[in-house]
């Protein structure tokens, strides 16, 4: 577990990559005034974190579209557990002059902004017409980021590219595998009972499972 395990303090560590990083992470968290904008992105913000993907991942289940929803929380668990694992491996310190207490976790790379392009990777591959919004929305999780002082723009960057690319690789798999994942998805029916309904937490651990292992062996 890289938890119990020393943190190996890579240069990007200690260091910005280089002059244009430093540039940019210092020019979008000077555009921040305080004002009513800054109480927009920190909504924005939370848009892309942990909690608001658990519910709208939830949402989407229950609103009909379970095959997206399945294939997503598969994304999103891999995305995290990949992320984390960089997280404490590179362990690059938070932003430490940009006017905001430096949370604990490593900054590289940016969770919010992975989880954010993830979601529109993956929404965008099964629904094309919401690309351009997804991805809109996905840029402004990824500058809120900088733009309240709480990461790097390499930070983001990273997160935006490990987003996309467990994405494509999953969807891509998905896709493969599309016959068997509906079927899972629409098996069982839609909750008519409130003992249904009680059941629904089992019922997508069960599917999620059947999902992943789809996933491996798609044939």
């Amino acid at each position: 577990m890289l938890l119990f395990l020393p943190p190996v303090h890579l240069p990007i560590a200690s260091a910005y990559l280089g002059g244009f990083d430093y540039d940019a992470t210092h020019f979008i968290r000077g555009l921040n005034n305080g004002g009513f904008l800054n109480t927009l992105f920190w909504w924005i913000t939370f848009t892309g974190s942990f909690t608001f993907m658990v519910l709208i991942t939830i949402a989407l289940y229950l609103a009909g579209a379970r095959k997206e929803a399945l294939v997503f929380a598969v994304i999103f668990i891999i995305t995290n557990a990949v992320g984390f694992g960089l997280k404490y491996a590179i362990a690059r310190p938070r932003p430490s002059d940009l006017g905001v207490k430096p949370e604990a976790e490593p900054s590289f790379p940016s969770a919010h902004t992975a989880n954010a392009f993830a979601f529109a990777t993956t929404l965008s591959s099964y629904h094309r017409k919401f690309t351009v919004a997804m991805f809109a929305w996905a840029l402004l999780v990824g500058f809120s980021r900088i733009y309240l002082g709480l990461h790097y723009f390499t930070d983001v960057i990273g997160g935006a590219i490990l987003g996309i690319v467990v994405s494509l690789v999953v969807t891509r798999a998905a896709k493969r595998a599309d016959e068997k994942i509906t079927r899972i998805a629409s098996t069982p029916p839609p909750p008519t009972t409130w003992q249904d309904v009680v059941k629904l937490p089992i019922v997508f651990i069960l599917q999620l499972l059947n999902v992943a292992y789809a996933l491996i062996k798609p044939a």
